[in-house]
């Protein structure tokens, strides 16, 4: 089945501030380069609870992300009183939002331990995070709704260039039945 993303680019540049939404998805992503925060602090909808990540270019391995993933009640206020003076190594900031304001605390904190779960898997950047938060307790129901927000992030997230939530392809040998040694 056929997904539709809506990216918009707030000040129509390319590497700027943009929004992405998948249609029939409370989800939103906003993504903004760290030498535009204060026009991201010009949006209402930063301010409020949600997951987020700090994303930037590894120190040690080319061609490799370093990521922090973190959560709050009032994300931007996050990013900039506690990761703009103690972060070096982040360009850009991803915020995870929701459109109807229906992320609580506790769905949060699940998303934030979730990704971190996935990135650890994933193999695929450098965490910088110095915990693995424990997953809250949800109601079942709640479990399985951040579950599909998960899913969704998982589609949108390499659109916009982040594949760090994606498993590595496994490698497989084929049997080769026509050279098997019978004795």
């Amino acid at each position: 089945m056929g997904k539709s993303i809506r990216i918009f680019l707030v000040d129509g540049q390319p590497y700027g501030l943009l929004t992405a939404e998948i249609m029939n998805w409370i989800g939103k992503v906003i993504v903004a380069p760290r030498a535009q925060l204060a026009k991201l602090a010009e949006r209402n909808d930063v301010r409020r609870t949600g997951t987020y990540l700090l994303v930037g270019p590894s120190p040690n391995v080319i061609n490799r992300d370093c990521v922090y993933v973190g959560e709050s009640d009032n994300v931007l206020s996050r990013i900039v009183d506690d990761h703009e003076k103690t972060k070096d190594f982040w360009v850009k900031a991803v915020l995870i939002l929701s459109k109807d304001e229906n992320l609580t605390k506790a769905h949060v904190r699940y998303l934030e331990s979730r990704l971190i779960q996935m990135i650890q898997l994933s193999g695929r950047a450098e965490l910088t995070n110095g915990t693995s938060p424990p997953l809250p307790l949800l109601p079942e129901a709640d479990v399985s709704d951040m579950e599909y927000f998960l899913e969704q992030l998982k589609i949108i997230l390499p659109v916009l260039g982040m594949n760090f939530t994606q498993p590595k392809p496994q490698i497989t040998e084929e049997h080769d039945e026509e050279h098997e040694d019978i004795s």
